[in-house]
């Protein structure tokens, strides 16, 4: 598992399992072989992938082509045909389709089989799945990815018998672009998320005498941390401090280090989530593209943990605008300084924030997920599951 969109596809299967259904994830690798998924007991389909490469940086002319194998090609048809012919599902629900492709949806319905997708990037209308460009959010959609990206996807959108957006910022989107056929039924529906232990009691503030921020995930540009380190340098000493959970680049990650010297930053590496949010009071989510939702968001705040996000794609969603986190606007330095004040003097607005987390906790648990993608799938096969 890699990113958020991974970790909630293995936790709806984990549900699933839990009802008593038989599932199997279907994964890429750089060899076939079929098993089952360590971390999570689930039985597990990888295939090779039939493209120029796996994984890695590559020079344009390459990644042009495994774009163009990716989207215009059938070349992985066969091995999907042998998992459907072995497994024979009842349903099939894609999640990230980089590398795995829509061919998957031709072969699905050459078995009819229906197909629930579930949107948790940019990838049909979007070369590099991110809809950013040059350090920029899109505003529309480029030439070439309406060539590349958009139009083959048009193509076999009509395949897809229900999508699963995990946010309303995310459905808009792709509805104005036509990605999928008017008539395609559409439901919201958020990632899964529990603890992997009982959330333990925790103090209104780890340290009375200063606040302790979070910063958990990949770290890479477009996650806006330098821009949060940035801002912090703003804030007077001692009242502050900031734990950065995860890695990325070598270079990005000394470029980082560097401009976070004589502050008080702690750099942890990767962390288990239960284990970073016991030891922060709030989480800054800076990023600067369009997060389809942001898992980290719904995590925090189900650790008792208070969420500050960017202003940008489905993050505000995740914290109810305003009322189970704060809001900020990443190229608003100023914002991002008054949040934190917030957190740090209003006793009230953490009780509030946190209350509310508790209540709403529910929405994200993997039972309740996998239970409303459940009734979509009887919905399409005609029976209850």
């Amino acid at each position: 598992m890699h990113g958020g969109a991974q970790v909630s596809v293995a936790q709806l299967a984990q549900g699933l399992r839990a009802r008593g259904h038989t599932v199997a994830v279907l994964n890429l690798d750089d060899r076939a072989h079929h098993g089952t998924h360590a971390a999570t007991g689930v039985p597990e389909y990888r295939l090779r992938l039939r493209n120029l490469y796996l994984r890695g940086d590559h020079p344009a002319p390459r990644r042009v082509a495994w774009h163009m194998i990716d989207r215009f090609g059938d070349r992985m048809a066969a091995d999907y045909r042998a998992v459907l012919g072995d497994f024979r599902p009842d349903v099939i629900n894609t999640h990230v389709m980089a590398g795995i492709g829509t061919t998957i949806w031709r072969v699905a319905a050459a078995f009819g089989v229906p197909v629930v997708h579930r949107v948790s990037d940019y990838y049909l209308m979007c070369l590099n799945s991110g809809h950013r460009r040059a350090g920029r959010n899109c505003a529309g959609v480029c030439v070439s990815c309406r060539l590349l990206a958009l139009a083959p996807a048009r193509r076999r959108t009509a395949s897809v018998a229900h999508v699963v957006y995990v946010s309303e910022t995310i459905r808009s989107i792709h509805d104005a672009y036509h990605v999928f056929p008017r008539d395609v039924p559409a439901t919201v529906l958020a990632g899964a998320y529990r603890p992997a232990r009982a959330v333990p009691h925790r103090p209104d503030l780890i340290e009375p005498s200063r606040l302790t921020i979070g910063f958990l995930g990949r770290i890479s540009p477009e996650k806006g941390l330098d821009t949060l380190l940035r801002t912090l340098r703003l804030l007077p000493a001692g009242g502050w401090r900031l734990r950065v959970g995860g890695e990325g680049r070598a270079d990005y990650m000394n470029e980082l280090r560097e401009l976070a010297r004589e502050l008080p930053v702690d750099f942890v590496g990767v962390q288990a989530p239960d284990d970073f949010y016991a030891t922060v009071d709030a989480l800054v989510v800076p990023s600067l593209w369009d997060e389809p939702s942001g898992r980290v968001a719904f995590e925090s705040g189900i650790h008792g943990v208070i969420p500050i996000v960017a202003a940008r794609g489905g993050l505000p969603e995740m914290v109810a605008h305003g009322e189970r986190g704060l809001v900020f606007d990443p190229d608003a330095p100023a914002t991002l300084l008054a949040a934190l004040a917030r957190v740090r003097g209003e006793g009230a607005l953490r009780a509030q924030v946190r209350a509310r987390w508790l209540a709403d906790r529910g929405d994200f648990d993997p039972d309740v997920v996998a239970g409303r993608t459940l009734a979509i799938y009887e919905q399409l096969v005609g029976t209850r599951l």
